[in-house]
């Protein structure tokens, strides 16, 4: 990767600090793949919902 511009490099800080969270959390709980990836998902609704009631919009 020939210089990435400061936006990328928080994304993948922030990918490999969540990707370590979800890691740990299997370890300590012995959650399943699915169980995660459920979490995740919840995690991502609820920042779009109030994502959307900031701008009042439901895009960008």
């Amino acid at each position: 990767m020939a210089n990435p511009d400061q936006k990328t490099i928080l994304i993948e800080n922030a990918f490999e600090e969540i990707k370590n969270i979800c890691i740990n959390l299997q370890k300590d709980t012995d959650a399943s793949n699915l169980e995660v990836k459920n979490l995740l998902k919840i995690i991502m609704n609820e920042w779009e919902e109030k994502d959307e009631q900031k701008t009042d919009f439901g895009f960008r």
